[in-house]
């Protein structure tokens, strides 16, 4: 039977095409709600919900596979193909495109879309209350004093102003050198500036853990670690925050773990 608020009937089958509405739509949704997640939420280095999303069809955000789910409502990123949600608006189709989320006010606003969308409100305030809970724990033992620190993925890859490794840095008690910098989103930072800065603690991001690649040599580069005391870069996983969600509270956990103590 479908459940109704304010006389509005709430979504029985729900389609993700998107691995940020997955993650989401698989931490609120109602079980018999969820009718596919994208093959993306399978992936365990870059899906949170990976082993949840198991229990579910899969799609490749290809329209005959989603006509053929008959879907009451279809989820979408910010990016999604636009031809797609173009056609399946076209054909008459609900499509809702979520914003990216840079800081923790957009997971929020995120994640209380998708209850909302879903008829679930309660179940999202529930995640934003225990997401800003464990967040306030750290906040409340983060240094009177930063230290500095960065990410620092192959080829000088980093993230600064407006993303959620900087918000989650921020978060964990550390002062952020690509932001100082003026890396504005996600961009690079050059060895010498990163030396110069003089970080007292690294951290990366493998998307495919266990590959190697000469930009993933860098990491290892004898100066960074006379600079770090002979601390090697610590790994906090995409899955984190390659998406915005609750999950970013393990990420600032594991960043306020590895202040100097």
């Amino acid at each position: 039977m479908i459940s109704t608020v304010g006389g509005s009937e709430h979504p029985r089958r729900v389609v993700s095409v998107n691995l940020c509405t997955d993650q989401l739509l698989l931490m609120l949704g109602e079980p018999e709600q969820i009718a596919s997640v994208s093959h993306l939420a399978l992936e365990p280095n870059s899906s949170y919900m990976a082993r949840q999303a198991g229990s579910y069809p899969i799609n490749h955000g290809k329209a005959e596979e989603i006509l053929a789910l008959k879907p009451d409502l279809i989820v979408a990123g910010a990016y999604t193909d636009r031809s797609l949600i173009a056609l399946l608006k076209k054909l008459g189709y609900r499509v809702e495109q979520f914003p990216l989320s840079s800081n923790i006010g957009d997971i929020r606003d995120n994640i209380r879309l998708m209850a909302r969308l879903i008829g679930r409100e309660t179940e999202g305030e529930a995640l934003v209350t225990g997401m800003d809970r464990r967040l306030e724990r750290v906040r409340q033992h983060r240094p009177a004093v930063p230290p500095r620190a960065a990410f620092y993925q192959p080829n000088g890859y980093t993230g600064g102003i407006d993303t959620l490794q900087h918000s989650a840095l921020e978060l964990a008690g550390w002062e952020n050198i690509a932001a100082s910098e003026g890396v504005v989103g996600y961009g690079t930072i050059d060895l010498e500036r990163l030396v110069l800065a003089r970080p007292e603690q690294l951290f990366t991001s493998s998307y495919a853990p266990g590959t190697r690649s000469r930009g993933q040599d860098q990491l290892e580069h004898p100066v960074l670690r006379r600079l770090t005391r002979g601390r090697a870069p610590v790994e906090v996983g995409y899955k984190y925050w390659i998406c915005g969600g609750p999950m970013i509270a393990d990420a600032v956990e594991i960043l306020h773990r590895s202040l100097p103590r």
